[in-house]
């Protein structure tokens, strides 16, 4: 499974997102699948900007909370389904819960070295 196959997989699965949690989830499934991939943040926002060029996902701004600041966020499409493939069972477990976001998640597992 390539980067961009990945973030339209788990952006199937959360159905909106911004980069970062997306960037956590996909370190997490990339763990879980053992997968020999390069991920960065750079990597994973040029993903979700070639699938919204491509009618994958649309591009969106949400004010956060302190209304300090905008933040970008993706949500899918219908065509999405076209290329996104199921998740491990972990990272579909971890996409779904709304009150610890993949990134706090992240931190909390990552191996000690």
């Amino acid at each position: 499974m390539d980067l961009r196959t990945l973030v339209a997989s788990i952006l199937a699965s959360i159905t909106s997102g911004d980069a970062n949690s997306v960037y956590a989830l996909a370190l997490v499934a990339r763990d879980e699948l053992g997968l020999k991939l390069e991920i960065s943040p750079i990597a994973v926002e040029e993903a979700l900007r070639q699938l919204t060029e491509e009618g994958y996902a649309a591009e969106y701004e949400e004010m956060t909370l302190d209304l300090s600041r905008k933040v970008k966020k993706y949500i899918i499409t219908d065509k999405i389904k076209e290329l996104a493939k199921p998740l491990p069972p972990k990272t579909q477990q971890l996409a779904k819960l709304k009150y610890v976001t993949p990134t706090f998640y992240h931190l909390l597992n990552q191996p000690t070295k």
